[in-house]
């Protein structure tokens, strides 16, 4: 399953250019564990062909293979995800900063996605994620200013190759330096399916949040959807932009009658707060699609932010053989292959689930999560080493099958799988009866696809207005502290940092290649 056709390709490199062996040093704004800002000495060393050797202060960092390209970074937004950085699980101190304009040898904006897979670096490598069209989930992918590779909040960047996009000179830099977040803004609002006459809910319309009313917003005037979008947020300020970038509504998150009943069919929670996700699950009626990534427990979840990351939908398992049918029927697997179902519940499975289960369906049972994940890995036979669909019996177990083998980030269930629960609504907490009572389904998604977003951007001129009133703070590249500290406070949308081109001049190739 592979990206369709699209005008907007990544800009390929000259087989010159990729050979070129280059050298550059520089001093980089590290974030470290305890939220501290420090700067540490960086050389990045190497060329695209051959791969690439990174130092800091003085010793080997990483050893890159070929595919990565080396660009200047010209700006970088601070997001949400910087903020909490300190929760995700992966290696610190790094220089992070996903949200990033970098500049080429001649001058050239590009925008870059985050995600170094296989497919992202131009490798020749059998990879079953990178085959089917789920590169963005790599697991041996590197991701920008996230986890190992130096981010944008540095004045050099190594991008992979096929993950570079040249900028239209149509998009101002204020527009253009949103594109990551715009992407994966516009990625939850494909990703979610209202029926005409339904109401779609953001919950937290600020950093991320107005782009996902955007981008709603421009998904609707593109289709001709008939579905309303309703602006959920305690700021009457920020409220007033939501209606301005296309929501129908703003009201309180309590709602109207000021208790927690439901608002909408579907909430979008963007708050990046861990209460968000509770606060979500009581205002919607079928679906509750998260988006925020703070790393921190929710709902009962340890994982919460691991079933995003890996967009993965969690729902009640239906007894009734009708509804049981249709679930099986809209299984996660590729087009034709039968679904590999991982059945972890203490109960044995009934004995008319085989009569339901699609032809050639693969079900293994077991109690351990961690086992079965193992079984597949050793049997792929030419598909993805995952369960599509896990049965557990609570949301313990949920996390469970989210990370059976830390700490390694590896779900049981495949990216953009899902996960049942037999009776959920015996659960304390409100993630169970939400499911169980009440019929929700919970549903994440992370990066979007530029292909899609930038011609979004280009042919649509109220959605490059909107969004060009977001960033609200423009600091120098040595502000970092105070970019961090100002991204927290309530009347900040946005942060963006900028490097000064006389930081930072373009290496000569050198002639002594090691």
């Amino acid at each position: 399953m592979t990206r369709g056709p699209s005008p907007h390709r990544p800009e390929p490199q000259a087989s010159a250019e990729r050979s070129r062996h280059l050298r550059v040093e520089f001093e980089g704004l590290e974030y470290h564990e305890d939220d501290r800002v420090q700067a540490a000495a960086y050389t990045l060393e190497g060329s695209s062909a051959e791969g690439w050797c990174v130092t800091r202060n003085g010793a080997k960092h990483l050893e890159l293979g070929p595919g990565y390209r080396l660009l200047r970074t010209d700006r970088c937004g601070v997001c949400s995800t910087d903020l909490d950085r300190r929760f995700l699980p992966f290696p610190l101190p790094q220089i992070i900063g996903h949200e990033l304009i970098a500049l080429d040898a001649e001058g050239q904006r590009h925008v870059v996605e985050i995600n170094a897979s296989h497919q992202a670096r131009g490798l020749a490598v059998e990879c079953p994620f990178c085959d089917a069209g789920l590169d963005t989930h790599c697991p041996e992918r590197r991701v920008l200013g996230i986890h190992d590779l130096p981010g944008g909040f540095g004045p050099w960047v190594l991008a992979a190759e096929n993950a570079v996009f040249a900028l239209p000179p149509s998009l101002p830099d204020d527009v253009a330096v949103l594109m990551e977040p715009f992407a994966a803004a516009l990625h939850a609002a494909e990703w979610i399916d209202p029926q005409p006459g339904e109401t779609v809910a953001v919950l937290g319309p600020r950093r991320l949040g107005l782009l996902v009313v955007a981008a709603l917003a421009a998904r609707r005037r593109r289709d001709a959807s008939a579905f309303r979008i309703l602006a959920l947020s305690r700021h009457d300020d920020l409220s007033r932009i939501a209606l301005s970038f296309g929501a129908d509504q703003a009201a309180h998150p309590s709602g109207e009658s000021g208790g927690p009943e439901p608002v909408a069919d579907i909430v979008i929670d963007t708050t990046g707060s861990p209460a968000g996700l509770e606060t979500a699950l009581g205002l919607a009626r079928r679906e509750v699609h998260l988006k925020s990534t703070h790393g921190q427990p929710a709902a009962g979840l340890v994982h919460a932010t691991e079933l995003v990351v890996d967009e993965i939908s969690l729902e009640a398992w239906p007894e009734d053989p009708g509804a049981l049918r249709a679930l099986l029927a809209r299984a996660p697997c590729l087009p034709g292959d039968p679904p590999q179902i991982a059945w972890l519940s203490a109960e044995v499975p009934p004995e008319d689930l085989a009569q339901v289960l699609p032809a050639g369906a693969d079900l293994r049972v077991g109690r351990d999560a961690r086992d079965l994940l193992e079984t597949w890995e050793e049997t792929p036979r030419g598909r993805l080493p995952r369960a599509d669909i896990a049965i557990v019996d609570n949301v313990e177990a949920v996390d469970r099958v989210l990370r059976p083998r830390l700490p390694d980030e590896i779900s049981l269930v495949r990216p953009r799988g899902r996960i049942c629960i037999r009776n959920p609504r015996v659960e304390s907490g409100p993630l169970g009866p939400a499911l169980g009572q009440r019929g929700l389904r919970l549903s994440g998604s992370r990066c979007g696809d530029f292909r899609k977003a930038l011609p979004l951007l280009e042919s649509d001129s109220a959605l490059r207005g909107c969004l060009a009133q977001l960033v609200t703070h423009r600091l120098a590249a040595g502000e970092l502290p105070q970019a961090l500290r100002l991204a927290r406070e309530p009347g900040c949308i946005k942060v963006v940092l900028a490097h000064p081109e006389s930081e930072a001049a373009w290496p000569e190739a050198r002639s002594d290649q090691k």
